[in-house]
């Protein structure tokens, strides 16, 4: 199987093109969605638009018009595209992520975090595959924590970063609990090999080869890598939110439901850690 099979990308929008909505078209046609925090709104926003921090989407979708078409964006691209994900997942139709973020926008030029995509329930996979799944992807974004947990400075980013070190160890054993309930048998020493044929290479939540994350972080500030860690989290959810309604065994969905609002909170950790930074 191939993991990246699995995942999709949210439609993506120029900032120019953006700039063309905002002249051309009357406000009722669409909504630009700003899933930054609160703070970062109220420096400065895009005309008109609707503040809903990435951490509240989830709850706050019912607020939300599925016929209307939503430009979500944020400070780089980061959160936007987990935004929109969370968006189509939940059956939206016409969402667009504005690449760049606000910073393109303003006309500063960034250097984006690896591009996310959101998981994709395949059907054709048993619960046992699904929680292997889950296990690679986790482990993968254990891999990239451990790199920029050596790699940043010390401070509030670092300590976040440390406790988000330890709850993917958690969710690793977690997960290798639930294949064995599931299937009946021990995990094997390699595992996931041999439940699936996965990506020689190491993989993140969100579909991110851990080498390329690893290469973006290099010199990169606490600010923007945390924001990349609100993405991440926000893929985990979704990802943990679908495992737990699409699979029927009981101890799943609770282990799922559990894993998902763990992730829920360190979005809201991260969230808190990343406006300190700027």
């Amino acid at each position: 199987m191939n993991i990246f099979n699995l995942f999709k990308r949210a439609p993506s929008i120029s900032p120019e093109e953006v700039r063309e909505y905002i002249e051309h078209k009357a406000p009722q046609e669409y909504c630009l969605l700003d899933v930054r925090q609160k703070s970062e709104y109220e420096r400065g926003h895009l005309p008109g638009a609707r503040l809903v921090p990435l951490g509240e989407l989830q709850r706050r979708i019912p607020e939300l018009d599925p016929g209307r078409t939503y430009i979500v964006y944020c400070r780089t691209g980061s959160r936007s595209v987990s935004g929109a994900g969370l968006l189509l997942g939940a059956g939206f139709k016409n969402i667009l992520n504005m690449s760049g973020g606000i910073i393109r926008y303003n006309g500063s030029v960034a250097s984006g975090p690896p591009e996310a995509g959101m998981f994709c329930f395949p059907e054709n996979l048993s619960p046992g595959q699904l929680a292997a799944v889950a296990w690679f992807l986790e482990d993968g974004t254990l891999a990239f924590l451990g790199e920029v947990h050596a790699g940043i400075a010390p401070g509030i980013g670092q300590i976040v970063i440390g406790e988000l070190v330890a709850d993917k160890k958690r969710h690793k054993e977690k997960l290798r609990g639930l294949y064995a309930d599931i299937t009946g048998s021990s995990p094997a020493p390699d595992f996931p090999k041999g439940v699936l044929d996965m990506a020689a290479e190491g993989v993140m939540v969100g579909c991110v080869k851990v080498s390329e994350a690893v290469r973006w972080a290099n010199g990169k500030s606490a600010t923007d890598i945390l924001e990349l860690l609100m993405s991440l989290g926000a893929n985990a959810y979704d990802l943990y939110l679908k495992l737990g309604r699409a699979l029927k065994n009981e101890e799943a969905r609770k282990v799922f439901a559990l894993l998902a609002r763990e992730e829920h909170n360190n979005i809201v950790r991260t969230a808190k850690a990343f406006e300190s930074a700027l």
